[in-house]
């Protein structure tokens, strides 16, 4: 018999979707009413039927219907297993979607390219470099916070956007992009605006053929290649002076000595500068918003900012220095990760343990849903507690939670895990710290964020007010 799981919504309303299990599917997992058509019909519900199956299914959902067979990963350690794998999967069709705009930058690129490239570019997350990277992180978000006024009305989201597309400009670019925020962020937001079209077989036709879609699509890349053509510019020749982009043009072939083509070098710049900045802003505005519902989490802020230690860890840019600052930052990843859902294809027939994926079918695992999952975080899994990420003797541990491995994914898992993960968790955690030592952030009584899933988990526009402290 059919059984039927009627999700709820955050508020704990209904949504009036039903979604039904109609039994043990021939490859291992349970089989769904949903279909694949109608799982990625609109990206906005993504999260939310995706966290429906992960909550029933018995290590994998499979999607109704023949022409896109869709498998959900429901179980954590399946998840981790199938990312790390390095052989049977390639990325999938939202990545080909992306290729249009990044080309075969780090994001995109596969195989042998991927490899090369990912061992070029790792030097620049070093240790050692994310501590200079730290400093600016904190005198930027205090000049942030220099310009802010109180009261003041500002669209948090646009905001922290701006902040982290300066900061990824001085850090990774070595060079000022202040001036280019405006249309970098049209650019961007455009693009994201297509996205869901790009998903589709015929938003992929319509990039192929002369139609308005394409010429619109290709009049924001070339903006953004005007970006990166003027970032690639400052830096001339004078060899590697700690960014990413003179470390790159003084890369050599060891057989050829030849350096990077530029068409390369334009596709890592421009990865790193959507990228680089993008998930981080996500974060941060998810983040304030958390601190704005949940006093208590607030209050612990605050309490952590007025000591001793952690106002000398500001000062100096230690972010471990920070515990409670780090455990709402993962907190927030854990409920609002950025790269919400991550596909992959199978390139041959693949059996994982006790369960088949076939050839060129789409296997879906969602972040969002495994971070939500009340069998890995227990039944306030809905809830923001950043106190689940600090030990007894108050530090910060990613394991304190006790979840399994493969639960929390806010950075994916093995080869293809983001790049910049450490990079990406300081400059939340110092901006965060350096901003909310002065400024408290609030919104409107009864305020809600209307979520706008594409490439990331956007919360939408976020109309707030500074209240400085």
């Amino acid at each position: 018999m059919a059984t039927t799981m009627q999700p709820a919504s955050r508020a704990g309303q209904s949504t009036g979707e039903e979604i039904q299990v109609l039994g043990p599917d021939v490859d291992g997992g349970d089989r769904f009413s949903l279909s694949g058509r109608l799982l990625f019909s609109d990206l906005r519900h993504v999260p939310r039927r995706a966290t429906t199956v992960v909550a029933r299914a018995d290590g994998v959902g499979r999607m109704r219907g023949h022409l896109l067979p869709v498998a959900v990963v429901a179980d954590p350690g399946l998840a981790r297993t199938i990312l790390t794998r390095p052989t049977g999967f390639r990325q999938g069709r939202g990545i080909e979607a992306l290729a249009i705009t990044f080309g075969q930058g780090l994001l995109t690129s596969d195989g042998d390219l991927h490899r090369r490239q990912r061992r070029l570019v790792q030097p620049a997350f070093h240790a050692r470099r994310l501590a200079g990277y730290a400093q600016d992180a904190v005198q930027l978000a205090g000049n942030r916070a220099g310009e802010w006024h109180d009261g003041q009305r500002i669209d948090l989201a646009d905001e922290m956007s701006s902040l982290t597309l300066e900061f990824v400009g001085r850090t990774l670019f070595g060079t000022d992009v202040r001036h280019e925020v405006a249309i970098v962020s049209d650019a961007t937001q455009n693009l994201i605006e297509a996205f869901p079209t790009l998903m589709s077989l015929r938003g992929m036709l319509m990039t192929r053929v002369p139609t308005p879609f394409r010429h619109r699509l290709r009049r924001q890349i070339a903006r953004l290649d005007g970006v990166v053509e003027r970032v690639i510019g400052t830096r001339g020749t004078t060899g590697d002076t700690g960014d990413v982009v003179s470390m790159l043009l003084a890369v050599r072939d060891e057989e050829t000595g030849e350096g990077m083509p530029h068409q390369q070098l334009r596709d890592e710049v421009l990865t790193l500068l959507l990228a680089g900045h993008e998930t981080t802003a996500v974060a941060l505005s998810w983040a304030f918003y958390e601190l704005w519902r949940t006093p208590q989490a607030r209050v612990a802020l605050d309490g952590e900012l007025a000591t001793d230690g952690a106002r000398d860890g500001l000062a100096a840019a230690v972010w471990d220095r920070l515990p409670v600052t780090r455990a709402i930052v993962a907190e927030t990843l854990r409920l609002h990760p950025p790269a919400y859902i991550l596909g992959r294809r199978p390139t041959e027939d693949v059996v994982v343990e006790k369960y088949r994926f076939r050839r060129n079918s789409a296997v879906v695992i969602s972040p969002y849903a495994l971070h939500r999952d009340e069998r890995s975080w227990g039944e306030d899994a809905a809830e923001f507690r950043h106190t689940r990420w600090l030990r007894a003797d108050g530090t910060f541990d990613e394991a304190a939670p006790g979840q399994p491995r493969g639960a929390y994914l806010p950075f994916g898992a093995g080869s293809r895990m983001c790049i910049g993960a450490g990079f990406a968790v300081m400059e939340a955690v110092l901006l965060l710290a350096r901003l909310a030592r002065d400024w408290q952030v609030e919104f409107a009584p009864g305020f809600e964020p209307s979520p706008r899933p594409a490439v990331t988990y956007r919360p939408g526009a976020m109309p707030a007010h500074l209240h400085r402290l």
